[in-house]
């Protein structure tokens, strides 16, 4: 199958987006809590492997017993998730190039390559990646995005928005003040005058 068009997988995660999103928040946030991640020597690589621990429990607890979502394990190493028998998703974070970061196993290839297929599904199935991407210090995410990839390559991508939380009250624009200030010159205490009295 070729590349998945965006409007054909956007048409399918759209109702699911928030729940997408929060599970990589919530995941994000674990991480954020535990308590020893500054003893860790190889920090980013840690970093990858519990974060996405932590998306696989919190995307099974959302996701699994919800009809429209099949959760698909794969052995030890991952899982997927189908969207209403059509679109397959992995959550990675994502590398310099915007795409998941992988060792190159058959099980990735038969994901990252579309024109093949993963055994057990049929061959329609539109393949995607949810990707994070951390900032630069590792305290926040830059990106949340739902990517298509051709391998290597980074073919599209759209934005998961992190949820508004409350109610956003818009302000009236305030009127530009067109008093200018006024400064009145502060007279010296006698202790600050010069000896001489000037």
């Amino acid at each position: 199958m070729p590349v998945p068009k965006q409007e054909d997988v956007k048409a399918i995660l759209t109702d699911f987006e928030t729940r997408l999103r929060a599970v990589v928040d919530r995941a994000w946030q674990d991480w954020q809590n535990e308590p020893n991640k500054g003893r860790f020597i190889f920090l980013p690589r840690v970093r990858a492997t519990m974060v996405f621990d932590f998306i696989a429990r919190h995307a099974i607890a959302e996701f699994d017993g919800d009809s429209n979502i099949r959760v698909i394990p794969k052995g030890q190493q991952t899982i997927h998730f189908l969207f209403k028998d059509k679109v397959l998703v992995r959550f990675k974070q994502g590398n310099t190039k915007g795409v998941g970061s992988n060792i190159r196993t058959q099980a990735v290839l038969d994901f990252i390559d579309p024109q093949r297929t993963i055994p057990g599904l049929v061959p329609d199935i539109m393949k995607v990646e949810i990707c994070y991407a951390p900032d630069d210090v590792g305290i926040e995410i830059d990106e949340v995005a739902v990517v298509a990839r051709n391998r290597t390559q980074r073919i599209w991508a759209y934005p998961l928005a992190r949820p508004v939380i409350g109610n956003v009250t818009e302000l009236p624009p305030r009127a530009p003040d067109t008093t200018p200030p006024v400064v009145e010159p502060r007279q010296p205490k006698p202790e600050e005058k010069p000896e001489d009295g000037r």
